[in-house]
C-alpha cells in the first residue's frame, strides 16, 4: 500500500474514535475539534480525487456530479441565508452531512478500501472492548457500522473471525428499545445466514428482494401522504409490551419499542416544507424545518425565535429539507446507481449482496440512518462506492475473497 494511502485509514479511524469518546460521556472534545478532523477528512478526499479517481466508467458519476453541482449552490444560498450563531453552526455541520457521498470517490479503489478496513479492524476493536464497560449498549451501532458489511461474509472468515462478528451482532440485539440497532443486526444476519446458503438462492430472488426495499419505502409514503395507511403506528396495539429501562444522565428512563417516533418527524418536514414553498429548491443546510415538538430549544433556550429542528433522525428527509427534491432525487438516485450496478452488473456474487446491503438501507434511511458525518454513514457509502467500482464488480468470487480475507489484520 502506498504511503499517499496512508492518512484516509488514520482519518477513519480518528472519526470512529471521537464517536466512542463522545457516547463514553467523557467530555474532552470540542465541536472545533470534531469538525477540524471532520473538515481535514473531506480535504483528503478531494486531493486524492484529483489525483486517483479516473474510472474508466465516468458515465456511471454523472448523477454525484449533479448531486454536488446542487447541494453547492445549497451550501452558497446558506451563506446568505443564516441569520446567527447557531444557523452558521448549522451550515458547517450541514456541509459535512451533504458532503458524505464524497466517499465513492475514494472507496472504489480496492486497495485503499482494503488498507481502511484493516486499520479499522486492528485498532477500533481492542479499543471498543476497552470502552465497552461503561457504554451505553444501544449506542455500539455507531461506531460498529463496518461490522455490518463485514458480517454479511462471515461464513468465509476464519473462526476467531466468525465468533467475533457474532459476538457482536448478538450483543447488539439485546439492546430492546434501540430499534435501528436491532433492524441492521438482524438484516446483517439475515444477509450472512443467506450468503451461507447462496448456492440455493437464485439471482432472481436476490433481485425480488433488491425491488423490494426501493419499492416499498415509495408505496408506504404515498400510503402514508394519503391518509390511507400509516406504517408507524402499526405496533399501536402493543404499547407497553416491549419496554426497556434505561438509565440517562441519572434518571431511569422507559422506552418502548413498538412506540411511534416517526409520523410526527413526517408531518413537520412536509407541512413546513409546503408553508414555506421550498419542497423543489429545500431550506439550504443553514436551516431545519419548522417543528413544534423540539423547536422550543432553539426558540426560546437560545433565543432564535425561530420554532425549527435541524436534523432529525431520518436521513432522506433532511436532505429534503436542505436541498429539496433537486437534492432528494440525485441523492436518492445514487443508492439506485451503485446498489444496481452491483446486482445487475457484477462479476462476483459478494458485491451483489453489497447492492442488497445498499439497497437496505436506502429503505432504512426513511425510517432511521440519520446522516451524520460519523463512521455509520461513512459504511454505507462505502457499499454504495463498492458497487459504482468498476474494478470491484470485475472481480470473480475467488478474487473478491481473497482481497476480504487480506482486509484482517490478523488471519
Amino acid at each position: 500500500m502506498s504511503k499517499h494511502f496512508k492518512i484516509i485509514p488514520f482519518l477513519i479511524v480518528i472519526q470512529t474514535l471521537i464517536s466512542i469518546i463522545s457516547w463514553s460521556g467523557i467530555d474532552i472534545l470540542s465541536t472545533f475539534f470534531i469538525w477540524t478532523c471532520s473538515y481535514i477528512l473531506i480535504f483528503s478526499i478531494l486531493l486524492k480525487k484529483k489525483k486517483y479517481f479516473h474510472p474508466n466508467n465516468k458515465k456511471d458519476y454523472y448523477v454525484i456530479t449533479i448531486y454536488f453541482i446542487w447541494a453547492i449552490l445549497g451550501i452558497i444560498r446558506g451563506i446568505f441565508t443564516a441569520e446567527n450563531y447557531w444557523e452558521w453552526k448549522q451550515l458547517s455541520s450541514g456541509v459535512l452531512s451533504l458532503s458524505l457521498p464524497l466517499f465513492v470517490y475514494i472507496f472504489i479503489n480496492p486497495d485503499i478500501l482494503q488498507d481502511t478496513i484493516k486499520t479499522w479492524l486492528k485498532y477500533i476493536i481492542p479499543v471498543f472492548f476497552i470502552f465497552i464497560w461503561i457504554l451505553p449498549v444501544g449506542s455500539f451501532h455507531f461506531y460498529l457500522a463496518p461490522i455490518f458489511l463485514l458480517a454479511c461474509f462471515t461464513s468465509v472468515f476464519t473462526k476467531k473471525w466468525k465468533l467475533l462478528f457474532l459476538f457482536l451482532l448478538i450483543i447488539m440485539l439485546t439492546s430492546i428499545g434501540d430499534r435501528a440497532q436491532i433492524i441492521k443486526a438482524i438484516a446483517t444476519l439475515l444477509l450472512a445466514f443467506s450468503f451461507l446458503f447462496r448456492r440455493y438462492i437464485s439471482l432472481k430472488i436476490l433481485r425480488l428482494v433488491y425491488w423490494t426495499f426501493y419499492l416499498l419505502p415509495i408505496i408506504l409514503l404515498f400510503l402514508g401522504i394519503s391518509g390511507s395507511y400509516n406504517i408507524f403506528e402499526a405496533g399501536k396495539n402493543r404499547e407497553g409490551k416491549y419496554v426497556q429501562k434505561k438509565i440517562i444522565n441519572g434518571e431511569i428512563i422507559e422506552e418502548d419499542a413498538t412506540s411511534d417516533t416517526r409520523t410526527f418527524i413526517y408531518q413537520e418536514v412536509i407541512t413546513s416544507a409546503i408553508r414555506h414553498n421550498y419542497i423543489i429548491w429545500g431550506r439550504t443546510p443553514a436551516r431545519g424545518n419548522d417543528s413544534m415538538s423540539f423547536g422550543s430549544l432553539l426558540a426560546e433556550d437560545l433565543g432564535t425565535g425561530k420554532y425549527e429542528r435541524f436534523m432529525n433522525e431520518v436521513c432522506h428527509p433532511n436532505v429534503f429539507t436542505w436541498l429539496g427534491l433537486l437534492g432528494l432525487i440525485p441523492w436518492c438516485l445514487i443508492y439506485l446507481k451503485g446498489s444496481y450496478l452491483a446486482i445487475y452488473k457484477s462479476n462476483n456474487i459478494y458485491i451483489k449482496y453489497i447492492g442488497i446491503f445498499t439497497a437496505f438501507h436506502w429503505f432504512l434511511g426513511w425510517i432511521e440512518d440519520v446522516n451524520n458525518f460519523d463512521i455509520t454513514s461513512i459504511t454505507i457509502w462505502i457499499s454504495i462506492a463498492m458497487g459504482l467500482s468498476e474494478s470491484f464488480r470485475k472481480m470473480n468470487n475467488q478474487d473478491f475473497k481473497k482481497w476480504l480475507l487480506n482486509c484482517l489484520p490478523i488471519k
